[in-house]
């Protein structure tokens, strides 16, 4: 122990008078704080967008509770006393929109994971759901292929990178330098010497990865001490992962190969791990189950709404009643109710849609999991993004809350449409009291 601490001790000298060594881990130190500062403004515009659209939704709901109370008598003010208290539609073709928001996870700067790719809020009205809330393709084709530069793809593409690059030349370096001869000849085993300087850079860089992801934390306002439990978390994860690549180079190193060639060893690995394997896994997943596209699944939706309209009313009735007898009073004529009647089974056919979407895609996702051990770098970022709840998991119960939303909302509108009943000021008490979020 004590040969090893004494080689560690000059391994340190030769590497604080190295200016690469210093700068590369300055470059690492640099881009880390970029990361950090990406991952903030990203997640500041989410969280200033959500902030607007709160306001808006509150500014127009205040807007109708006071146009419920204005006083009929005036001409002017029956038209917007009746936009307040119709249930059929604020402004008759227009409807209140409400607005669920995604709120922002304490630590999703740090790994915006694919909160950047699906929305933070999704606006909708009493109608149907399913076509209101599949608008667009949700993924950004160019972020999906580079991803984002916060501190996780810091962590996950360019740290090994920093392992490599303080890595490759532990042994080539002594023998290109010609103090090989001279090491060989001390009473202390070669390999006990490349493990000692191994084990100093590899302590250099846990400890640069604790500083940035401690200045992480501090620079998004994040407090240590209440999410100190998440901090070990990230660092344990961190630290395997840098484990890993040190092992990886440590193999590199042990074939005793030229600097060279021990370099593009190690950058072909890199790119083997990040880059292509995930490819791979990817290509095989869809070589045994294709995936149909969401724009496919948005495209059968709006189908299904064209379809809607070309329905006569008896034809909707006869499949709407049955399913909901509570609004069954036997009005086969009225265009509203026809109305909300289509779209309520408009909602339950993209609904299955959707759903059968969705376990496919957890399948897929399910059969990955087995097969992500051979793609080390997407395996430590879905580990990242899963402690941030900023992955898949966290926007499918985003999506269901969504749904039940959509559902408290109906139960309230429903009974007035079908009754033909308008709202009272209560009644919007009620919803303002019911759907606050």
């Amino acid at each position: 122990m004590k040969k090893i601490l004494h080689i560690i001790q000059f391994e340190w000298k030769a590497i604080t008078r190295s200016k690469m060594l210093k700068a590369l881990l300055w470059v690492m130190f640099g881009a880390a704080v970029y990361g950090i500062y990406f991952g903030k403004f990203e997640i500041e515009k989410q969280q200033h967008r959500i902030a607007q659209v709160q306001r808006y939704e509150k500014q127009q709901f205040d807007s109708l509770l006071h146009w419920a109370r204005l006083d009929t008598m005036v001409e002017a003010n029956k038209e917007k006393y009746q936009e307040a208290v119709s249930p059929v539609g604020v402004g008759w073709n227009k409807h209140f929109t409400y607005y669920v928001t995604h709120e922002t996870p304490p630590l999703a700067g740090l790994c915006l994971g694919q909160r950047d790719l699906f929305p933070a809020y999704y606006g909708f009205n009493v109608t149907d759901l399913a076509r209101q809330v599949n608008v667009g393709e949700l993924a950004n084709p160019m972020k999906l292929l580079t991803g984002n530069f916060d501190l996780s793809y810091v962590i996950v593409f360019l740290l090994p990178l920093l392992i490599v690059a303080l890595f490759y030349n532990l042994y080539a370096g002594e023998k290109e330098s010609g103090t090989l001869s001279l090491l060989q000849s001390q009473p202390v085993r070669l390999g006990v010497i490349l493990f000692s300087k191994a084990l100093l850079r590899l302590l250099i860089v846990m400890v640069l990865l604790t500083i940035i992801l401690a200045l992480g934390f501090i620079l998004q306002g994040i407090s240590l001490a209440e999410y100190f439990s998440l901090f070990m978390e990230w660092l344990i994860v961190i630290y395997s992962y840098c484990l890993l690549w040190a092992i990886i180079m440590g193999g590199i190193v042990w074939l005793r190969q030229t600097a060279a060639l021990s370099a593009m060893l190690g950058l072909g690995v890199w790119l083997i791990f990040t880059l292509v394997a995930p490819a791979l896994l990817n290509l095989m997943a869809s070589a045994r189950e294709s995936l149909p596209r969401r724009a496919e699944v948005i495209h059968a939706v709006r189908t299904l709404n064209d379809k809607n309209w070309e329905s006569p009313k008896s034809f909707v009735f006869n499949k709407f009643y049955p399913e909901n007898p509570v609004y069954d009073q036997g009005d086969t004529t009225d265009f509203n109710k026809w109305y909300y009647a289509s779209f309520t089974l408009l909602d339950a056919q993209a609904r299955s849609l959707n759903q059968q979407f969705e376990e496919q895609v957890t399948q897929r996702n399910q059969w990955l999991d087995q097969w992500l051990w051979l793609a080390p770098a997407a395996m430590v970022h879905e580990k990242l993004s899963a402690t941030v709840e900023t992955d898949r998991n966290s926007h499918l119960r985003f999506v269901q809350k969504v749904q039940s939303y959509h559902g408290d909302l109906k139960d309230i509108y429903y009974p007035k449409i079908f009754s033909s009943e308008p709202f009272s000021y209560e009644d919007l008490l009620l919803i303002q009291a019911r759907l606050d979020h």
